[in-house]
């Protein structure tokens, strides 16, 4: 099989978590920063999941029915049988789902994820070794500047102001990659100011 990285909106889509353990709790932390729309369904849940806000949490075990309107499906119970039913219904859904540590039952994968606010990283074997994954994604962690994610934040807002004063892509790319490299030096301490002055500038050569 071969897997590609789509980077998907998930933000108010409605995601099932068929499980109740801490296995079923960090899928769903991964989840909550992208603000999915979650429901829990199991007969019990542990304590990190009783106390995470902004999920509904549903007492009862799994039926075929709760899939419906799903937009993907997570399946981490520690029952081999339920997983497959799990799975089986979704396929014939055609739901993505995610099966916990049976990666021929899954549609899609959760990568390694590294996130500094809009900046996402995912990392993948496909299944294959999720240890591999989660080395790398550790390696990224570590090269990631300090305020990478305040960098990002200023080059969201200043793109549209440098494609809207240089008509010429390649002056535009130029520009930003000036404010880019001032705002990595300042950790995205960058001022109004300072960022004027680099468009002035620019604009006069």
């Amino acid at each position: 099989m071969s897997y590609f990285p789509f980077f998907v909106e998930i933000g108010q889509k409605r995601c099932l978590v068929v499980g109740g353990g801490t296995v079923a709790f960090r899928k769903i932390e991964k989840l909550l920063p992208f603000g999915v729309e979650i429901t829990v369904v199991s007969p019990s849940f542990c304590a990190e999941i009783e106390q995470t806000e902004g999920i509904c949490r549903i007492r009862k075990e799994f039926q075929a029915e709760d899939v419906e309107d799903m937009c993907f499906v997570i399946g981490a119970t520690d029952c081999e049988a339920v997983n497959a039913r799990i799975a089986a219904v979704c396929h014939a859904k055609h739901i993505p789902v995610n099966i916990v540590d049976d990666a021929e039952k899954c549609s899609f994968f959760f990568p390694a994820l590294v996130k500094r606010g809009a900046f996402v990283a995912g990392f993948s074997t496909g299944g294959a070794s999720p240890l591999a994954a989660r080395f790398i994604r550790e390696q990224m962690e570590d090269a990631i500047p300090t305020g990478f994610a305040d960098v990002i934040d200023v080059m969201a807002e200043v793109r549209g102001r440098v494609k809207a004063a240089f008509a010429d892509s390649g002056k535009r790319e130029q520009v930003l990659r000036h404010i880019f490299r001032l705002a990595l030096e300042k950790n995205g301490n960058v001022s109004q100011a300072e960022i004027e002055e680099i468009i002035r500038k620019e604009g006069e050569q």
